[in-house]
């Protein structure tokens, strides 16, 4: 089974070729039991994209309170898992203006996420 380490990295790393910033990194639990097993290393990454923050500000100068885009990886017995937010959902309550504006840049995430 390949490491979360490298899978992780590979994201990070596939994030910033693609334009994204990893503005920060978190471990916020190390080891979580549930009835279904265990969750280890849980890691949340904060991810902004520059031009889209700059078309978010045009929109709303309040937006900040909903950025970063939250991406997570964590480790089960039976493999690792890597996902991310999804703007165009997360951000409706910000209105229909932003959910279209995060479409695209929702769909290169999914895109890096996906071959990660």
């Amino acid at each position: 089974m390949e490491k979360r380490e490298e899978r992780l990295d590979y994201l990070k790393k596939r994030l910033e070729e693609e334009g994204f910033l990893l503005i920060g990194e978190r471990i916020p639990v190390a080891i979580v039991g549930r009835e279904d097993g265990i969750v280890a290393d849980y890691h949340l990454l904060f991810i902004c994209h520059s031009e889209l923050v700059e078309e978010l500000i045009r929109i709303d100068p309040n937006i900040g309170a909903l950025l970063p885009c939250t991406g997570f990886g964590y480790r089960r017995e039976d493999g690792n898992y890597l996902g991310v937010t999804l703007p165009s959902v997360a951000w409706k309550i910000a209105g229909e203006d932003v959910a279209r504006l995060m479409k695209p840049m929702e769909e290169r995430v999914i895109k890096i996420v996906n071959s990660s």
